[in-house]
């Protein structure tokens, strides 16, 4: 597959750095949109985002299954940490589970943003496979960024290491799978592309265990800007 591209993916290229720029540009203008309106409203409008990445989400999948951009089958499920992070993203916006809601902040301004930064795939800009990438991380910006701008959310307790936690239970469940099915989801048979912070960490899967105290120290960071103030 690789040897049919005519357009490879390069990172901190010129396609790479605008769509970042402008994924954070329609990510604030979103946000600073629905953060003048009304709570009522601003729940509506989560609502439309939900629906816009179900569409999405079947959408890709559907693609998938269709083509042969990806190979067979086993390849082409939507098992990675970031299709599960679009599931509980839907979660968030739609009913406000307050463990969605937790989920979705701690990891994807940790884990998908780091996505974003160094991305895993071949193909580049205007493949179809660059605009899904993009569109699909930058939706996920979006709500994590939404759950505490729009929907009110506030971290108590122990939210961070909850996260921390229900992220470390997917890394457990994908090893068996991948195992199984000879593939790579979430990336514990490997680092996806030579440049990804996992490089250095040790190699797969134990580089995960070496980032849960740095992960850790991030989610305590990322907890005191949505801190909820009357626990104190």
């Amino acid at each position: 597959m690789l040897a049919e591209l005519t357009h490879p993916f390069i990172r901190w290229s010129s396609p790479h750095i605008v769509a970042l720029v402008l994924t954070v540009l329609a990510a604030a203008a979103v946000l600073w949109w629905g953060a003048r309106k009304p709570q009522a409203q601003r729940f509506r409008i989560c609502r439309v985002i939900a629906v816009v990445i179900a569409l999405q989400f079947i959408s890709e999948f559907c693609w998938r299954a269709f083509s042969d951009a990806y190979g067979e089958w086993r390849y082409n499920m939507p098992l990675h940490f970031c299709s599960f992070m679009s599931i509980v993203a839907f979660i968030a916006l739609w009913w406000r589970k307050r463990w969605a809601c937790a989920l979705v902040y701690f990891a994807v301004l940790t884990a998908s943003i780091q996505a974003l930064i160094t991305p895993a795939m071949a193909d580049g800009y205007p493949s179809l496979p660059f605009f899904i990438f993009f569109l699909s991380h930058g939706l996920l910006m979006v709500v994590a960024l939404a759950v505490p701008v729009l929907i009110g959310w506030r971290a108590r307790g122990y939210d961070d290491l909850r996260s921390l936690a229900l992220m470390n239970l997917y890394v457990v469940l994908i090893i068996p799978v991948n195992i199984w099915l000879g593939t790579n989801y979430g990336y514990t048979q490997g680092a996806p592309l030579p440049g990804t912070i996992l490089d250095y960490l040790g190699p797969a899967p134990w580089y995960y265990l070496w980032a849960e105290l740095p992960a850790l120290a991030v989610f305590r960071i990322l907890m005191l800007f949505v801190h909820d103030k009357t626990e104190d």
